[in-house]
């Protein structure tokens, strides 16, 4: 279809490629169609680079289009939480005894910050503590 448009244009102007993909351009609905068409025309057409910078300035106009049509998002923030203290495990330590050294009570949901932010060093089983791991304490 955009073919025939070029071709049809071509022969009503002096400048055969250059103006009839300028109109065909400003009508097209989306790049693919424009590329198609001044592809099969700049075959047998003699400026080539004519052609290929309209098609240049085509694709804004398809991208303005396929833009508008998807809705931004941003991308979530993600901060590091601040460290409050430094903790060597020692024998016998538990989650619940770290949680209540340094907040002052053991409720679950202390320990398991304590555990999230140290899950790579612990491993899966937040209770597997051993003697002289590391581990960081969150800010409450």
């Amino acid at each position: 279809m955009a073919v025939k448009k070029v071709k049809k244009a071509a022969k009503k102007t002096k400048k055969p490629i250059k103006k009839a993909v300028k109109r065909v351009v400003k009508k097209a609905p989306a790049k693919k169609v424009v590329k198609k068409a001044v592809k099969k025309v700049a075959k047998k057409a003699p400026a080539k680079k004519v052609v290929k910078k309209v098609v240049k300035k085509a694709a804004p106009v398809a991208k303005a289009a396929t833009a508008a049509a998807k809705p931004l998002v941003p991308a979530p923030v993600i901060t590091q939480p601040r460290i409050k203290a430094w903790h060597v495990v020692a024998a016998g330590d538990t989650p619940s005894t770290i949680t209540q050294k340094y907040y002052g009570s053991t409720e679950p949901a202390k320990w398991t910050a304590i555990y999230e932010i140290n899950k790579t060093a612990i491993g899966p089983d937040p209770n597997q503590l051993r003697p002289g791991m590391v581990l960081r304490i969150p800010e409450a």
